[in-house]
């Protein structure tokens, strides 16, 4: 089954003009017709925006489920990753990734299905800090062994350590071979802090980082959307798990 997955860190739906419109955001995704989309930076952290929902805002304009993981509770609604889809949500956890006198941070792992599909998806805002990341990265290694597994987000790896390294060891790198892998600042992209990983028998059909004036606008991060092909278990050879 062919999808397309987006992740992108929407910086609390306000954009580099530094104005707050999650239409605006919700619009800027929908042209990109994701399948599922891992959002991360979803709501107010500082509580200074309208007490908007953004999850289920942006979820509701693009006619998506969501699920959603909270790593903090500075307004009504919480801060933190959104997983939205067009499959149902079969199961959710987040996972807190906090590192004691840092930011807190966490993954949110959802499982996606419907008749024969199942996709379980990992979405991530790791830390700034390079031994905060290393930290994460063992919490987050169990999870690895999920198939089909799409694991996306803003992992901060710059300039690449071992959470990269690890990484593309056990997954596949979804956008190594493309040419404009930066993904931050929007305006003028330096830093390539954006990632989609997967299992490597899924099929790449094609990946790039949109750099369109409506994505420099909407956030200071720039999305990256993968196409690939997910098998379903008719599909699998004798070989594959069930």
């Amino acid at each position: 089954m062919r999808l397309r997955i987006v992740s992108w860190n929407v910086h609390g739906c306000v954009g580099t003009d530094r104005r707050f419109d999650p239409h605006r955001t919700a619009d800027a995704l929908a042209s990109l017709l994701p399948d599922v989309a891992l959002l991360q930076e979803v709501g107010d952290n500082r509580g200074l925006h309208p007490p908007v929902d953004q999850a289920a805002t942006l979820a509701n304009q693009l006619g998506l489920t969501c699920a959603v993981g909270i790593t903090l509770r500075a307004s009504r609604h919480g801060y933190g990753n959104a997983t939205l889809s067009r499959f149902p949500v079969l199961d959710s956890e987040s996972v807190d990734l906090s590192v004691s006198g840092r930011e807190p941070r966490m993954a949110l792992r959802v499982v996606l299905g419907r008749d024969e599909l199942r996709l379980t998806t990992i979405n991530v805002h790791l830390g700034l800090g390079a031994g905060e990341r290393r930290r994460q990265l063992r919490q987050l290694l169990p999870a690895l062994g999920a198939h089909p597994l799409v694991m996306g987000g803003d992992f901060n790896d710059f300039p690449p350590g071992p959470v990269t390294f690890t990484l593309r060891n056990r997954l596949h790198d979804a956008g190594a071979r493309i040419d404009h892998k930066r993904t931050f600042p929007s305006r003028c992209p330096l830093l390539r802090l954006d990632r989609l990983y997967l299992s490597p028998r899924l099929q790449v059909v094609s990946t790039r980082v949109d750099r369109s004036p409506a994505f420099r606008a909407a956030s200071d991060h720039l999305p990256i959307i993968l196409d690939l092909d997910v098998p379903t278990p008719s599909l699998e050879g004798p070989d594959d798990p069930p």
